[in-house]
């Protein structure tokens, strides 16, 4: 590791920097979706469940302090099922537009690193081969020790950034469509708990 940071120099500090920062952004996402989606069904069933036993002001009241995304998004079309059909659905693109930032978080900075990180390694490679180029036009071309360095620095910068980037491609694709998916079943949801009002006489409101 010493080495590598010798031979690479500023540029290894700089993509190592992008790396512990890329799998923080990780670890940070898989939490979040586990957090907020990890009984997704399962909450379906509760929140039906406590209307037809307590009613929709009693239901409201009680998740009023729960957080999840899926109880805020089925709180907020409770309060729109006895509106409009039109009300309910701006409503719900409404509910979906201020969620989405929850879900996007972070996803910006994840995916300036994986633009950053290869240029950063062409950068290292651009700057060992101006090393190397000032070693020879010195003339200094039988010293190999500054040589190897430049090359050194040329080779290691770039497969340190492709090493950095190729993983962070999957991951950022596997957020990406999760939050799509996530997105259309929050939406799926919020029309079904509406259904689930209208169908059910016996709803207390």
């Amino acid at each position: 590791m010493t080495q590598l940071l010798i031979q690479g120099g500023p540029i290894i500090l700089m993509l190592l920097a992008c790396s512990i920062t890329g799998v923080f952004i990780i670890v940070q996402k898989v939490l979040f979706f586990k957090f907020h989606f990890f009984q997704f069904q399962k909450t379906i069933q509760i929140v039906k469940d406590r209307l037809l036993s307590f009613g929709t002001k009693e239901t409201l009241l009680y998740f009023r302090s729960d957080r999840t995304i899926p109880v805020q998004m089925l709180m907020s079309s409770i309060k729109l099922q006895a509106s409009a059909r039109d009300e309910i659905q701006d409503g719900i693109r409404e509910s979906l537009y201020h969620q989405i930032p929850k879900l996007e978080f972070m996803m910006p900075i994840l995916s300036s690193i994986i633009t950053a990180a290869p240029i950063l390694g062409l950068t290292g490679t651009v700057l060992g081969l101006m090393d190397i180029f000032n070693v020879i036009s010195g003339g200094s071309i039988g010293d190999s020790q500054a040589l190897s360095a430049g090359i050194a620095k040329a080779l290691v910068t770039t497969v340190v950034g492709l090493i950095i980037t190729l993983p962070f491609i999957f991951f950022y694709q596997y957020f990406s469509q999760k939050i799509e998916h996530s997105l259309l079943e929050l939406e799926r949801i919020s029309y079904e708990i509406i259904h689930f009002c209208h169908s059910n006489e016996a709803i207390k409101h």
